[in-house]
């Protein structure tokens, strides 16, 4: 397996670096993407107080009237790609 080794000896700005992975392979950048989700904790993650509310309400809205839901299977049968 080929590996590259990349040896920084200078601080980068966080632009810097954002123009360095720019120049990586898209294969690299997915590794760079899984290396970085890897690196946080789901208790890390924060998602705003309103965003989980209105995720509640639909939910309830959902169980309480499933008629005015629509299925995957529906939504996967009838998309056009």
């Amino acid at each position: 397996m080929d590996t590259q080794h990349i040896q920084l000896k200078v601080p980068l700005s966080f632009n810097q670096l954002i123009d360095v992975v720019r120049q990586l392979s898209p294969k690299e950048k997915q590794e760079l993407s899984n290396v970085l989700w890897d690196e946080i904790r789901e208790e890390e993650i924060n998602i705003p107080e309103g965003h989980k509310k209105i995720v509640r309400q639909r939910l309830k809205q959902m169980e309480e009237h499933p008629e005015s839901s629509i299925s995957w299977e529906h939504i996967e049968r009838n998309i056009k790609l």
